[in-house]
């Protein structure tokens, strides 16, 4: 009924990108992919990497994006791969949950998520300073 509100928007950051059965499954954000892995059970451990599904890859993912990215909160590392480097290297599976791609741990590029935060917080501006005493009494 109503759009949503600024705060919303900024808030949820890119384009979902869904399967076929409408879950989504990662962000478009620019040039990039972005997929958040939040849980032990969507890392592959034989072989060691990330799925993502077929459909979506091949129709809204690699026509559209430079880098893949894969924030894994539950080893805390930040994984990037060109979308050159996930087509070369990539291999198709089917265990049960459709047909996916697979990127061997071995062709990502990590680095740790704290370290990312640490640069972060290092770089972050310094709020304003508040209005004097004087200056508030102004405003009222």
């Amino acid at each position: 009924m109503y759009g949503k509100t600024a705060q919303i928007r900024r808030q949820s950051k890119g384009l979902p990108v869904t399967d076929r059965a409408g879950r989504a499954v990662g962000r478009l954000i620019g040039r990039q992919y972005h997929k958040l892995v939040s849980r032990p059970d969507q890392i592959l451990r034989s072989p060691p990497g990330f799925g993502f599904d077929v459909w979506a890859m091949d129709t809204y993912v690699l026509p559209r994006v430079d880098e893949l990215l894969v924030e894994d909160r539950v080893n805390g590392r930040l994984y990037r791969s060109s979308s050159d480097n996930f087509i070369k290297h990539r291999l198709q599976i089917n265990r049960g949950a459709g047909p996916q791609y697979v990127l061997p741990l071995v062709y990502w590029e990590a680095e740790e998520i704290k370290a990312l935060r640490r640069v972060a917080e290092t770089t972050a501006e310094v709020p304003p300073p508040a209005p004097s005493p004087a200056a508030q009494a102004r405003l009222i």
